[in-house]
Parts: structure tokens; C-alpha cells; sequence
């Protein structure tokens, strides 16, 4: 999927790194047998990935800082220690150009990923350009981006997660697991995503809609 991102007009919310190995340890382990990688903390200094929020809406999207801090928790929760992430949200008709564009799906849909560098911090994309032991690392790698159309997700919501809180959250995660390259069009695929959006809805309170009634 090409990696391009709309019109940024408002000023970001930036969600600076924590203590990635205190919020993964809030986190928990992963409920499909597997341990997420706990990143190292350099000491005192905060250290983990940063996300930033972008709000293109033209009514304003108040849950945006929670949903970005939600990103950031959700990286640390996948081993990810460093890197930055744009969460971006925009409304119907933003939406649907970008769904044309790099999908070739007409209409909005409720959230697109558009990975970049996640590959080199997840082990998935050895690059030989990655910086060796002792160079200057530069500025953190750009892990990728998650555009999030709230419309779509307050719409699909009832029938779908039950909750607006529920929906977004399980978007939000949805969206930073295709960034660090998990999928669902193959059913082993599906099944190693599925168990960790559940593991980080469970954390939040909330049920995956694959353990209710409502379709996915």
C-alpha cells in the first residue's frame, strides 16, 4: 500500500515515549500462548515510541489524545521500543478518497494502515541500511501511519463492538497491528491478529466482537 498521508491541517497532539517496560508490563503477556518482547528502559529517561494525533476533522475529535496514547501503549504491549507513529483522523469524504486511492474501494471505510519503517524495529524487514552498532541513530524511525474516520466508526458501532469507546479502541489497535505487519487474509494470520486485538481490548475492559454476536 503506498505510504502517503492526508492533508495534516491542525496542529498534532504528540504522546511522548513513557517507561516502555512498566507500560508493557500493564500491558500483560499475550492471551495466544506468546509473550510480547519487553523492551529495555535506559535507566531514568523516558524511552519508548512516541505517537502523534492529528485531528482533519471539521467538528473536532475530543477522544483523539486518549486514542493516540492508546497507539502508544498498544506498541509498547507488541515489544516495539522505540520509533513514531501518526494517528490521523478525518472525516467521510477524506476517507473515502484514500479508500479510492490505495484501495480501490469506493466509499469511507473506518480505518486505514500505511506502514513504513515498522519492519525494522519488528525483525520483519532486515534492511541494510539500518544503523549499525555505534552509529548515530538520526531521528526515530517513522513507523507508519493509521488514518481513522470516527464517522464511520460511531455508525458501525451498535452492531458491531456494541460501544463508540469499544469501536474506536479495537480500530485504534486494528489499525497500529497492519502498521507492525500482521494481516488477516490468510486464517492462521487471522488468528495470531485476532488474539492480540483481544488481548488488548481485555485490557481495556472491553470484548472483541468475534466473542459476541456481532459480526466482524
Amino acid at each position: 500500500m503506498p505510504a502517503t498521508k492526508p492533508n495534516m491541517a491542525a496542529d498534532p497532539v504528540v504522546v511522548p515515549g513513557g517507561d516502555a517496560a512498566a507500560a508493557d508490563r500493564t500491558a500483560g503477556g499475550a492471551d495466544d500462548g506468546s509473550e510480547a518482547a519487553e523492551p529495555a528502559s535506559d535507566g531514568d529517561q523516558p524511552t519508548g515510541p512516541t505517537v502523534s494525533g492529528t485531528d482533519d476533522t471539521a467538528a473536532g475529535f475530543a477522544e483523539l489524545a486518549s486514542l493516540a496514547e492508546l497507539a502508544r501503549t498498544t506498541l509498547v504491549g507488541e515489544g516495539i521500543s522505540t520509533g513514531h507513529l501518526d494517528l490521523v483522523a478525518v472525516d467521510l469524504d477524506d476517507m473515502a478518497r484514500l479508500n479510492a486511492e490505495h484501495m480501490g474501494h469506493d466509499g469511507p471505510t473506518d480505518v486505514l494502515s500505511f506502514p513504513l519503517d515498522a519492519g525494522l524495529v519488528t525483525g520483519q524487514d532486515p534492511d541494510d541500511g539500518a544503523a549499525a552498532a555505534g552509529d548515530d541513530p538520526g531521528p526515530p524511525l517513522h513507523l507508519g501511519d493509521v488514518v481513522l474516520c470516527p464517522d464511520v466508526a460511531r455508525a458501525q458501532a451498535p452492531d458491531h463492538c456494541g460501544t463508540e469507546e469499544a469501536e474506536l479502541a479495537l480500530l485504534v489497535i486494528h489499525g497500529v497491528l497492519h502498521v507492525l505487519g500482521h494481516d488477516h487474509a490468510e486464517h492462521d494470520e487471522r488468528q495470531r491478529m485476532l488474539a492480540r486485538e483481544r488481548h488488548h481490548l481485555a485490557r481495556l475492559g472491553h470484548r472483541h466482537p468475534e466473542e459476541t454476536d456481532s459480526p466482524w
